[in-house]
């Protein structure tokens, strides 16, 4: 799948999926919190999954557009520049579907979302760092990897959105993406 950024959308439901929030004790964003932000900006439907800054919505606008307001909100708010990523309910389920490791244990298949589509150099650094049976895939603005043996020492896994730089991302594990998903079907 082709993610198409930048694309002018209709109203629709919605995950602005958040970079590096309330992991290891810092960079604390309350769900409550969160919800409340995204319900000032006039999104509807605002809705949390988990607490790593996972939020569902419905909002009128384009996926860059509404990862920059929420970025610029939430600077606001929380003081922190955070990464925001957004794709569409239709977009994650083709994410979900469409990922090409079915052999891989959902806990351990990621698939990572970009803000720009990933540049032919930061392929090549990622493929560089796969080891132990690591696979990666780039599709477009998204990244598939399978670590079969966990991501606690993997140096792919440890960098695989610090190596998109300009651009930016974050992942989740297929068990979370698979739910978002779900949460956004009608």
């Amino acid at each position: 799948m082709t993610h198409r950024l930048g694309q002018a959308a209709a109203q629709g439901r919605r995950v602005a999926l958040l970079r590096g929030i309330n992991v290891g004790g810092a960079r604390k964003v309350p769900m409550a919190d969160l919800r409340e932000l995204a319900t000032s900006l006039g999104w509807t439907e605002v809705a949390t999954h988990l607490q790593s800054g996972n939020l569902l919505f419905t909002a009128v606008g384009s996926d860059v557009e509404l990862s920059k307001t929420l970025t610029a909100a939430l600077k606001k708010w929380f003081g922190m520049d955070i990464d925001v990523v957004v794709r569409t309910g239709e977009e994650l389920h083709r994410l979900v579907t469409g990922h090409p490791f079915a052999d891989g244990d959902p806990g351990h298949v990621v698939i990572a979302c970009c803000d720009r589509p990933v540049s032919s150099a930061a392929e090549a650094k990622l493929t560089g760092l796969a080891a132990e049976g690591e696979r990666l895939r780039v599709v477009g603005a998204d990244i598939y990897a399978d670590f079969p043996q966990g991501q606690a020492r993997s140096k792919l896994a440890a960098q695989l959105v610090s190596a998109l730089e300009p651009a930016t991302g974050t992942a989740r594990n297929l068990r979370t993406m698979t739910k978002l998903a779900q949460m956004l079907q009608p």
